[in-house]
This record gives structure tokens, sequence and C-alpha cells, in this order.
């Protein structure tokens, strides 16, 4: 079973988000902010994190550039979830070899996503 850690300061994302996850058989960690996921990322050694953009203390930009520079953390796939629809987001997430996935998209598109995701990381 593929463990994913889901990181989202909205207590209800994180719940859509893990009660879709679990029904496709994963298993889902929370976390509630930045900091929160740096320490179960550590904890639990997910296959893949689900990190909101905006959190409160560190942003998911932040949470990624720290996973940049930790061998530990580094090889763990990152998606990115955003509500801005804003076009630089995109290319950030594309400089920094990451997944983009908007808060509005279905639960089929985010199933869609993590399953590439997690394929992409098993081909290596």
């Amino acid at each position: 079973m593929k463990k994913i850690l889901c990181a989202d300061d909205d207590p209800t994302i994180r719940r859509i988000i893990s009660e879709a996850l679990q029904r496709f058989g994963f298993e889902v960690i929370l976390a509630a902010d930045g900091v929160e996921a740096l320490a179960r990322l550590k904890q639990d050694k997910p296959d893949l994190l689900l990190l909101d953009v905006m959190m409160p203390e560190l942003n998911g930009y932040d949470v990624c550039f720290k996973m940049k520079f930790d061998p530990e953390l580094k090889p763990i796939p990152v998606i990115l979830l955003t509500c801005r629809d804003q076009e630089l987001d995109g290319r950030l997430g594309v400089l920094m070899g990451i997944e983009y996935l908007h808060k509005s998209c279905s639960s089929s598109e985010l199933i869609a996503k993590v399953q590439k995701v997690l394929g992409a990381g098993n081909a290596n």
C-alpha cells in the first residue's frame, strides 16, 4: 500500500483528499502546515507528498526548498495543490521538478495525477 502525506492548512481539504485517496487503497497521513509536513516526512517516509502552496509559517515552496537539500527527503515526489490560477505558479513547479494540481480538481483527476506521479517514481 502506497503512503501519501497530505499537507494543507484547511481541514476540509485534508478530509476530502484523504477520503478520495483511501477509497483507492492509499494510506494517508495528514499534516496541518509546512512545519508538521517536514516532521511527518522524516518520521513516516511517504511515497508521495501532496502539498498546499499557501500555508502559514512554511509555505509549499519553502517545504520543497528544504526537501531539495535533504538527501533523505529529496527523492520523495511532490504534487503542489493550489487554488491560484496564476500561470507563474505552474512554471515555478516545473522549474522545481514538481507537479501541480488545482484544488478544484475532481477526485478522478486527483487519483490520475497521483497514479501518474507514483508510476513515474517507480520507473526509476
